[in-house]
């Protein structure tokens, strides 16, 4: 491979990189729930909250961060985020008090937020539209990975140097990461992009009318509503209540649940660029979404409530559950083939907000139900709740599977290719 050949997946891939390593941040209180409620003496509730607040500045800077990479370009804008999560990360480790553990949660989930769009916005700028499905599904997988990373492997550390440690070697992983963004990342003029600003997003009046443009469309709403629902019950149990669940309900060691719910973020890694490159080669997105959809509610409603489950087949379900639940990948797709190129990074990031925001606000939601059936029995200072109660909080995510299979149904067929392309075709 030459260096023409070589620099594109470079630079794509140290965006994916951060991408990557943010999950680490990301996941990271899942592992540590104990150990944050006892250090900050908080219940479900307000370890959800904390949690949460890293996806709240996520959610609300996905809009912006687009209209940004689609402006200035990734590389400046890649390095800054890398610079502050790693920082956020540090303040995160040596917090004394809650609320400066929320606000280094909040600053981490700003930063973040730049990641996975600005990942996609290199792949847009150095490789064909006919390459987007794949990517877009192996930047996700490599978030997966990272998540997969930040459980087991990460509560072995946990276990052995503490939270605080662990977080500041998270930290340190980003910042590194920075400065090879820096040295290497650079962008690509291609039509309709140039260095100083797109001709058509780089005002206000540009930004104003691709962003009604975007909102305007019914299929935008589709396509976000669907992939809310469909990653909702991974961002509340994969990424925060995943761990705790089956620590109670099936007597788990901590390590052995970490492990048991990275095989989730395996099964992410491995099938999200499966199913983009399948999609690629079908020219179809709708199936692989539907398929997607219902194989989800399978395989999670088998994890809560099939009882007594040995633990092979456990873990086979967690990882099936993972490889079906990348149709969100493919809806990536969808949102930067549902307008023009101009405006891909604002509507990819329009649809990665959705793809978050629901599963922040189940967080506190699970964290909510299990306080309100917590007897108020106390285990080493801190609250414990039963397995029936963790049953009775999970329950709302299957309920968020079937509504993204209706949901879907009414989704506009791309085939795999941008207005532009669709109407060539047509004509």
């Amino acid at each position: 491979m030459t260096w023409k050949q070589f620099r594109p997946w470079l630079i794509w891939g140290l965006g994916a990189a951060f991408f990557f390593a943010e999950y680490f941040a990301r996941v990271a209180p899942s592992v540590m729930v104990p150990h944050l409620m006892r250090t900050f003496n908080v219940g479900a509730l307000s370890l959800g909250a904390l949690s949460a607040y890293f996806y709240y500045p996520y959610v609300g800077m996905q809009v912006p961060v687009g209209t940004l990479m689609d402006y200035f370009g990734p590389h400046k804008l890649l390095t800054f985020a890398a610079v502050v999560c790693g920082g956020s990360c540090l303040l995160f480790a040596v917090s004394e008090s809650l609320w400066v553990a929320e606000m280094s949660r909040f600053v981490m989930g700003f930063s973040a937020a730049f990641a996975f769009v600005g990942a996609l916005k290199l792949a847009t700028l150095w490789f064909k539209p006919s390459r987007l499905g794949l990517l877009a599904g192996l930047t996700q997988g490599l978030g997966m990975l990272g998540a997969a990373v930040g459980e087991g492997p990460v509560s072995v550390v946990v276990a052995h140097v503490g939270w605080r440690y662990t977080m500041i070697l998270i930290g340190s992983i980003l910042l590194s990461l920075s400065v090879l963004i820096f040295i290497f990342v650079s962008d690509k003029n291609v039509e309709g992009y140039h260095h100083h600003g797109s001709p058509i997003v780089g005002t206000e009046a540009g930004f104003l009318d691709g962003l009604y443009a975007i909102l305007k469309s019914k299929y935008t709403w589709i396509n976000a509503i669907f992939v809310g629902l469909l990653y909702a019950p991974t961002a509340a149990f994969a990424e925060l209540w995943g761990v705790s669940y089956l620590v109670r309900t099936y007597g788990f060691q901590e390590q052995i649940a970490a492990t048991g719910i990275s095989f989730i973020f395996i099964g992410w890694a491995l099938g999200s660029p499966l199913w983009g490159w399948v999609s690629d080669r079908m020219g179809r997105r709708k199936p692989l979404m539907i398929i997607s959809a219902l194989l989800s509610l399978v395989f999670m409603s088998l994890v809560l409530y099939l009882p007594a489950m040995p633990i092979v087949l456990l873990f086979a379900c967690l990882f099936l559950y993972g490889i079906s639940n990348t149709g969100v990948a493919i809806s990536y797709a969808v949102g930067g083939e549902l307008h023009p190129r101009r405006i891909a990074g604002v509507s990819i990031a329009f649809t990665n907000m959705a793809s978050v925001l629901l599963g922040a606000c189940f967080q506190p939601i699970i964290g909510g139900i299990l306080d309100a059936h917590w007897d108020g029995h106390m285990v080493d200072g801190i609250p414990y709740y039963s397995a029936a109660a963790f049953r009775i909080a999970m329950a709302t995510l299957p309920i968020c599977l079937v509504i993204a299979v209706v949901v879907v149904l009414f989704l506009r067929e791309t085939y795999c290719r941008g207005p532009s392309e669709r109407v060539a075709d047509a004509s």
